[in-house]
């Protein structure tokens, strides 16, 4: 694989851990998304790239929803 920032052959997988944030003074009061993906890192230029898995991406483009059951369930 080849960076696509730079075309370097020096890409690297490492395990991931995100925080997403939701963007704005609304995303203060939005649960993280936290996802584990595996991140591909350019060792030249620090051009990095992931995919996110199915249910952090719904859990960002569907809304909070998921996440806020989910927060619930706990403090049940």
């Amino acid at each position: 694989m080849c960076c696509k920032r730079c075309g370097s052959q020096e890409v690297k997988g490492f395990q991931g851990e995100l925080g997403i944030h939701h963007p704005g003074w609304e995303g203060l009061n939005k649960p993280l998304v936290w996802a584990f993906p595996e991140l591909m890192v350019c060792q030249v230029c620090g051009f990095t790239e992931f995919e996110l898995p199915a249910k952090q991406l719904a859990e960002l483009t569907i809304g909070n929803s998921f996440a806020q059951s989910k927060a619930s369930a706990w403090v049940a």
